[in-house]
Order: structure tokens, then C-alpha cells, then sequence
């Protein structure tokens, strides 16, 4: 599973604008590191296709949606941030880590667990594992039994039941105007007992380990 794309088709649909209008702006287009980047590339689509005052209502109902759940999580001190294994695959597991996770795992309390760096003097001990594919309702067999090895047994997210499926067929696939609604999935995960926007059940799952 890519997480990173091409957001233009995606910002282009939200838009409602022609599908004729991405082969003309992919010859301009330049690969995203940020939200803000993001935005701009949203309101130079709609400049492009004629939707200046929508692209604008889109990037300020984006902006706004994501500062709330900033505001609410700006106490989260270093410390208490947890630190979040994404995989992508588990049989193998895959591990993803990109700008993007990052970014978004900072916005909403959180940090990136670099499983890269694990082994030697420092054990594998993530806090949080979230699991994103696009067939999350057949993984449940392949995840009890990648758990139920030692390794993984010992982490705090296991002990702590904190185990995530996350439905990748909408989201988490990079920057797009689905940003917040990452965000938001994120955020309910990670801090279910300060926000809830309604995802258990519909964009994730929690795994009883």
C-alpha cells in the first residue's frame, strides 16, 4: 500500500471539477511535504479551474477542523506523547514511516516510532500500533498471530490493548483534502477519553489483544 500520491486527482474530485483539468495542471504539479503546501496546492486548483471562493471554504474548513483538535491537545507535554508504529502489511509487517504520519501524528499528540532504530541496546517497545490496509476486515488472522509472537508481546501497545485496524480505501494515503478527517481518526485513537468524531466501527477498529 502507497501512502504517498498525487493529491490532485483527489482535490480535483472535491472540487467538482473536470477530470480533464489534472492533465493539465500534473505538468506543473511538484510532490507536497506539508499541510501547507497542501493548502496552497488547493487554492491554486481552484484558481485553475474557476472555484476560488470553494478551494478557499475548503482550506478554511480544514484549517479550522484541525486547530480544534490542536487546541484541545496543546497540553500533551513531550513526555506523555505517545510513540505510534504505522504498518501497512503484517504478514510480513511492513513498517511506514513519511512526512505525512509524522506530520499528522504531531498534530494530534503523538510521535513517530522509528522501528529502524530498535534492536541492540534498544527494545522494540512501541506504545501504539496502528495497522492501515485496504482489506482491513481479513486481517484480523494474520495480526492475532503476528502479536502473539514474543516480541511483540512484551510492547506496551499490546499490553495496553492498544491495537488499531484503519480502513486505508479513503484515507490515509498521503496529503489530500482528507487531512483532517486523518487527523480526526487519529486523534479519537490516540486520546479517545478528550475527542470522539464517531470512526470506531466505520474508518478503524480496536483489536482485542
Amino acid at each position: 500500500m502507497d501512502l504517498t500520491f498525487s493529491p490532485l486527482s483527489q482535490i480535483v474530485k472535491s472540487l467538482e471539477l473536470p477530470e480533464s483539468l489534472i492533465d493539465k495542471l500534473e505538468s506543473e504539479y511538484e510532490p507536497i511535504d506539508s499541510k501547507e503546501e497542501l493548502f496552497q496546492l488547493i487554492q491554486d486548483v481552484g484558481i485553475a479551474g474557476g472555484k476560488v471562493e470553494e478551494a478557499a471554504d475548503t482550506v478554511a474548513d480544514l484549517e479550522e477542523r484541525i486547530n480544534i483538535i490542536g487546541h484541545k491537545l496543546k497540553f500533551i507535554g513531550d513526555e506523555q506523547k505517545p510513540a505510534v508504529l504505522v504498518l501497512t502489511a503484517v504478514n510480513p509487517p511492513i513498517f511506514e514511516s513519511n512526512n505525512y504520519l509524522e506530520e499528522i501524528l504531531k498534530i494530534t499528540g503523538a510521535k513517530m516510532y522509528d522501528a529502524q532504530i530498535s534492536g541492540g541496546d534498544k527494545i522494540f517497545n512501541p506504545d501504539i500500533v496502528l495497522i492501515i490496509s485496504e482489506r482491513m476486515e481479513t486481517l484480523f488472522g494474520d495480526v492475532g498471530v503476528l502479536l502473539a509472537l514474543e516480541e511483540w508481546q512484551n510492547t506496551n501497545a499490546v499490553k495496553n490493548n492498544k491495537v488499531f485496524l484503519i480502513n486505508g480505501k479513503e484515507q490515509f494515503q498521503g496529503y489530500s483534502s482528507r487531512i483532517a478527517d486523518d487527523i480526526e481518526t487519529l486523534a479519537e485513537i490516540i486520546y479517545p477519553q478528550y475527542l470522539t468524531f464517531g470512526g470506531n466501527g466505520e474508518s478503524w477498529v480496536q483489536f482485542e489483544v
